[in-house]
């Protein structure tokens, strides 16, 4: 079993998408290097079309990894049109559109060329999802720990206020009572003295001594 989970965690892995996304980018500048070694102009040293075509192809291929990488900062759309453009290179390279050939030979090279189009975009696409997951674990541990100082801030700000919290509960029981010995024992009235409430029991309308009276 820790065989088996050694080769599942290797596949999932960051590094494994590395590595096929690099043969994919090394393979396609070898196409692309091709194509405009071809479309170069023959007034051009072979040395300088050579030097040309590598440097245009690198800086091609590294511009679709890049863009593909980096969506969150571009148009969506964008990532796709590169892989398209990839395709469409790799179709010039086995001459796809030379319509000579037969017909399940153009559509060989058709197949194969859609394919690495789409092999280009999705392993690019994996890479940054992979990119993102990778940096969210490494700021998990972090991020708990602020929390876990934060959790303690807020335990030290709570002992300090819980003299107070106790005071208040005192001041407030004690209000309660006092509120209570303020309150009319008839009407339910509270009063705001000792000698106010002495007043007002002698004429309060619900105190069975004043109704006797009348």
């Amino acid at each position: 079993m820790k065989f088996f989970d050694s080769i599942a965690k290797a596949i999932t892995s960051l590094g494994a998408v590395v590595f096929v996304l690099m043969m994919v980018i090394i393979a396609m500048v070898f196409f692309s290097h091709t194509l405009f070694t071809q479309a170069l102009p023959e007034t051009m040293a072979d040395w300088e079309k050579i030097a040309a075509a590598w440097f245009l192809a690198l800086g091609y291929e590294c511009t679709v990894l890049l863009t593909t990488c980096n969506t969150k900062h571009l148009d969506r759309r964008i990532p796709y049109v590169m892989a398209v453009c990839s395709g469409i290179i790799l179709l010039f390279f086995v001459q796809a559109f030379d319509f000579t050939q037969s017909p399940l030979i153009i559509c060989q090279r058709w197949f194969v060329g859609i394919l690495i189009a789409a092999i280009n975009f999705i392993y690019a696409d994996l890479f940054y999802a992979k990119w993102i997951e990778r940096l969210e674990l490494i700021e998990k541990p972090m991020k708990l720990d602020q929390l876990q100082s934060r959790v303690i801030e807020l335990e030290s700000a709570i002992a300090k206020a819980q003299p107070r919290l106790d005071q208040l509960k005192e001041l407030e029981g004690f209000k309660g009572k006092i509120d209570q010995e303020l309150t009319c024992p008839h009407c339910k009235t509270l009063q705001p003295s000792y000698g106010t409430l002495h007043s007002h029991k002698g004429h309060c309308s619900q105190n069975p001594k004043n109704r006797r009276a009348e």
